[in-house]
Protein backbone atom coordinates (compact mmCIF):
# COMPACT_ATOMS: atom_id res chain seq x y z
CA UNK A 1 0.00 0.00 0.00
CA UNK A 2 2.86 2.65 1.13
CA UNK A 3 4.80 1.79 -2.30
CA UNK A 4 1.66 1.94 -4.14
CA UNK A 5 0.77 5.62 -2.47
CA UNK A 6 3.99 6.57 -3.65
CA UNK A 7 4.42 6.09 -6.41
CA UNK A 8 0.92 8.04 -6.91
CA UNK A 9 2.84 10.68 -5.61
CA UNK A 10 5.52 10.54 -8.12
CA UNK A 11 3.33 9.93 -11.27
CA UNK A 12 1.42 12.93 -10.00
CA UNK A 13 4.63 15.06 -9.89
CA UNK A 14 5.80 13.95 -12.85
CA UNK A 15 2.53 15.12 -14.66
CA UNK A 16 2.23 18.26 -12.65
CA UNK A 17 6.13 19.49 -13.99
CA UNK A 18 5.20 18.76 -17.55
CA UNK A 19 1.93 20.76 -17.32
CA UNK A 20 3.53 23.79 -15.75
CA UNK A 21 7.02 23.36 -18.56
CA UNK A 22 4.36 23.24 -21.08
CA UNK A 23 2.45 26.10 -19.83
CA UNK A 24 5.34 28.22 -19.07
CA UNK A 25 6.87 27.46 -22.83
CA UNK A 26 3.09 28.45 -24.09
CA UNK A 27 3.14 31.73 -21.92
CA UNK A 28 6.65 32.46 -23.11
CA UNK A 29 5.88 32.45 -26.73
CA UNK A 30 2.30 34.22 -26.31
CA UNK A 31 4.33 37.36 -24.39
CA UNK A 32 6.57 37.66 -27.00
CA UNK A 33 9.83 35.16 -25.36
CA UNK A 34 12.67 34.95 -27.35
CA UNK A 35 13.75 33.24 -30.14
CA UNK A 36 15.22 30.22 -29.22
CA UNK A 37 18.65 30.14 -30.59
CA UNK A 38 20.47 26.77 -30.93
CA UNK A 39 23.96 26.29 -31.77
CA UNK A 40 25.01 25.30 -35.31
CA UNK A 41 25.61 21.51 -34.90
CA UNK A 42 22.37 21.21 -32.90
CA UNK A 43 20.82 23.39 -35.18
CA UNK A 44 21.47 21.44 -38.25
CA UNK A 45 20.94 18.37 -36.23
CA UNK A 46 17.57 18.92 -35.19
CA UNK A 47 16.52 20.47 -39.01
CA UNK A 48 17.10 17.64 -40.57
CA UNK A 49 15.64 14.99 -37.43
CA UNK A 50 12.48 17.32 -37.52
CA UNK A 51 12.47 18.42 -41.15
CA UNK A 52 12.31 21.72 -40.46
CA UNK A 53 14.24 24.90 -42.24
CA UNK A 54 17.13 26.55 -40.47
CA UNK A 55 17.30 29.58 -40.14
CA UNK A 56 20.98 30.97 -39.42
CA UNK A 57 22.32 34.38 -38.44
CA UNK A 58 25.56 34.87 -38.29
CA UNK A 59 27.36 37.65 -36.02
CA UNK A 60 29.81 39.14 -33.76
CA UNK A 61 30.29 40.82 -30.52
CA UNK A 62 31.82 43.83 -32.38
CA UNK A 63 29.10 44.62 -34.47
CA UNK A 64 26.92 46.99 -34.38
CA UNK A 65 24.21 46.32 -36.96
CA UNK A 66 23.86 43.05 -35.33
CA UNK A 67 23.40 44.60 -32.00
CA UNK A 68 20.56 46.85 -33.35
CA UNK A 69 19.13 43.76 -35.96
CA UNK A 70 18.97 41.66 -32.11
CA UNK A 71 16.99 44.84 -30.90
CA UNK A 72 15.00 45.63 -33.55
CA UNK A 73 14.45 42.70 -35.85
CA UNK A 74 14.81 39.75 -33.05
CA UNK A 75 12.87 41.51 -30.57
CA UNK A 76 9.32 41.52 -32.53
CA UNK A 77 6.71 39.35 -31.48
CA UNK A 78 5.81 38.55 -35.23
CA UNK A 79 9.26 37.90 -35.95
CA UNK A 80 10.03 35.68 -32.78
CA UNK A 81 6.41 33.85 -33.53
CA UNK A 82 7.20 33.01 -36.93
CA UNK A 83 10.99 31.95 -36.31
CA UNK A 84 9.92 29.46 -33.16
CA UNK A 85 6.90 28.22 -35.15
CA UNK A 86 8.17 28.10 -38.43
CA UNK A 87 11.93 27.39 -38.07
CA UNK A 88 15.06 26.32 -36.27
CA UNK A 89 17.24 28.73 -35.24
CA UNK A 90 20.62 29.15 -35.14
CA UNK A 91 22.73 32.00 -34.02
CA UNK A 92 27.19 31.65 -35.35
CA UNK A 93 29.15 33.86 -33.68
CA UNK A 94 31.38 34.27 -36.72
CA UNK A 95 34.81 34.69 -34.75
CA UNK A 96 34.20 32.11 -31.90
CA UNK A 97 33.61 29.72 -35.22
CA UNK A 98 35.15 31.33 -38.19
CA UNK A 99 35.35 28.04 -39.55
CA UNK A 100 31.57 27.72 -39.77
CA UNK A 101 31.23 31.55 -41.12
CA UNK A 102 34.41 30.48 -43.95
CA UNK A 103 32.08 27.14 -44.94
CA UNK A 104 29.48 30.02 -46.08
CA UNK A 105 31.51 32.70 -47.31
CA UNK A 106 30.65 34.93 -45.32
CA UNK A 107 32.29 38.24 -45.32
CA UNK A 108 29.81 40.60 -43.68
CA UNK A 109 28.06 40.81 -41.09
CA UNK A 110 25.06 40.35 -39.96
CA UNK A 111 24.91 37.90 -42.67
CA UNK A 112 21.28 35.37 -42.67
CA UNK A 113 21.12 31.82 -44.26
CA UNK A 114 18.16 29.85 -44.87
CA UNK A 115 18.82 26.00 -45.26
CA UNK A 116 16.30 23.66 -46.39
CA UNK A 117 15.25 20.27 -44.71
CA UNK A 118 17.90 18.26 -46.57
CA UNK A 119 20.30 20.57 -45.29
CA UNK A 120 20.61 22.00 -48.94
CA UNK A 121 21.44 25.91 -48.93
CA UNK A 122 18.09 27.93 -49.95
CA UNK A 123 19.94 31.81 -49.68
CA UNK A 124 21.15 34.02 -47.69
CA UNK A 125 20.74 37.78 -46.79
CA UNK A 126 23.75 40.44 -45.99
CA UNK A 127 23.09 42.76 -43.94
CA UNK A 128 21.18 44.22 -41.40
CA UNK A 129 16.99 43.22 -42.40
CA UNK A 130 14.43 45.53 -40.65
CA UNK A 131 11.27 43.46 -39.11
CA UNK A 132 9.29 43.87 -42.10
CA UNK A 133 11.45 42.92 -44.24
CA UNK A 134 12.70 40.26 -41.85
CA UNK A 135 8.96 39.07 -41.68
CA UNK A 136 8.77 38.89 -45.39
CA UNK A 137 11.63 37.21 -46.01
CA UNK A 138 10.83 34.17 -43.41
CA UNK A 139 7.18 34.20 -45.25
CA UNK A 140 8.88 33.54 -48.42
CA UNK A 141 10.94 30.65 -47.34
CA UNK A 142 8.99 29.43 -44.75
CA UNK A 143 5.53 28.98 -46.98
CA UNK A 144 7.94 27.72 -49.85
CA UNK A 145 7.29 30.39 -52.47
CA UNK A 146 10.77 30.41 -53.42
CA UNK A 147 10.61 27.09 -55.44
CA UNK A 148 7.81 28.90 -57.98
CA UNK A 149 8.01 32.76 -57.37
CA UNK A 150 10.81 34.86 -57.53
CA UNK A 151 10.86 36.91 -53.73
CA UNK A 152 9.99 40.32 -55.62
CA UNK A 153 6.52 38.72 -57.48
CA UNK A 154 5.89 37.41 -54.08
CA UNK A 155 6.13 40.90 -52.56
CA UNK A 156 3.46 41.99 -55.15
CA UNK A 157 1.21 39.72 -55.27
CA UNK A 158 0.77 40.12 -51.41
CA UNK A 159 -0.17 43.90 -51.56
Amino acid sequence: MKKQFSTSILANALVLTMFITAVAENSALADGGDIQWLSYAEGRQRGEAEQKKVFVVFEADWCRYCHQMEKETFSDSAVISYVNRNFIPVRVNSDKESQIAAKYNVRGLPSTWFISEKGDRIGNRPGYITTADMLNILKYIGTDSYLTISFKDFITKKK
